[in-house]
């Protein structure tokens, strides 16, 4: 069941990056994949995502991603901005973050902030069940408020989110 789960963090992963040039090609693909998540509830999530996204252009993808997740203060995928916008405590809170990859042997570029949620799926894809879970348990809410934000904006991001909290809740996982 782990393994369903983390294929399901791997797929919302890459589904909530921006869609560059090739994205939206790599789709079907990636249905494919979905496959193997046996959570039917978490997989149909995913395709309803999939299904909106095939009738997008590249250009309207775009547009909607970065309308979304770039100009969104609300809606933005840096977790620990939640909790403290741009406070020194965010600081600490994301090299405490950078330092738990490390420590879990997930090697992390400077490209993205360790609180960026794809890079955090990434993680939950790919690391073991001690190393994950205090991150989930920890982020759940975050993920929650973000999920709640993506709802009321009536955006097509809103099934992943929505997917991702299923498998979250699957996994066991509570909440700080």
């Amino acid at each position: 069941m782990k393994q369903s789960l983390q294929t399901a963090f791997s797929c919302s992963s890459f589904l909530l990056s921006y869609p560059e040039i090739g994205w939206r090609e790599t789709l079907t693909e990636l249905q494919e994949e979905m496959e193997a998540i046996e959570q039917d509830d978490v997989k149909a999530s995913l395709t309803a995502f999939i299904k909106q996204a095939l009738n997008k252009t590249n250009d309207q993808l775009i547009d909607g991603y970065v309308y979304t997740f770039d100009f969104g203060k609300k809606t933005n995928m840096y977790l620990t901005y939640m909790n403290t916008g741009e406070q020194r405590e965010r600081g600490i809170e994301l090299l405490e973050l950078k330092q738990h990859y490390k420590k879990s042997g997930f090697e992390v570029t400077d490209k993205e902030l360790p609180d960026y949620l794809p890079l955090l799926l990434e993680f939950f894809a790919n690391a073991n069940e001690q190393d994950s879970e205090p991150i989930m348990s920890k982020y759940k809410e975050n993920i929650q408020a973000l999920h709640v934000q993506l709802k009321e904006a009536g955006s097509m991001y809103e099934p992943i989110l929505a997917a991702v909290l299923l498998a979250i809740d699957t996994w066991g996982v509570q909440t700080n």
